[in-house]
């Protein structure tokens, strides 16, 4: 399942070149996260049970610059779900256009917020991921 999420890039994301600073790029994508795990339920479903995910690991690819006053379409994928973590791929696009302006892979693993150690995927919170994996 691919999520889709519509963003404005404001003044405050740009730099002094005029273009989307590469750490705001991060912070744009984790919104767009955040947006799909609010709509499929999974905000909290964690909440209930006292986990969390977190990233170990990002790879980001820039190809196109984005500038103020862009909207920008964040398409976010389920691409892969083990035993205690995972793999979110993440592509940025101008709205109404086709050509890749970054694309990011995140792996993350599962956490118990008491302790923050990582704990197995499993029961409530793996149903609904695997319904999700794309194929």
């Amino acid at each position: 399942m691919i999520h889709r999420t519509e963003l404005t890039i404001r003044t405050f994301h740009t730099d002094a070149f005029g273009h989307v600073n590469n750490s705001r790029y991060v912070e744009l994508l984790e919104e767009a996260r955040w947006r799909y795990a609010e709509d499929i339920g999974l905000v909290d479903l964690l909440k209930t049970e006292g986990l969390g995910f977190i990233i170990v690991d990002m790879r980001l690819r820039f190809r196109v610059p984005v500038f103020e006053g862009e909207t920008i379409r964040v398409e976010t994928s389920l691409e892969s779900l083990g035993s205690a973590s995972g793999d979110v791929k993440q592509w940025i696009y101008k709205s109404n256009e086709t050509s890749v302006c970054l694309k990011s892979v995140f792996h993350f693993i599962l956490i118990d917020r008491e302790t923050a150690k990582s704990v197995p995927i499993e029961g409530a919170i793996r149903e609904l991921l695997l319904k999700l994996v794309a194929n």
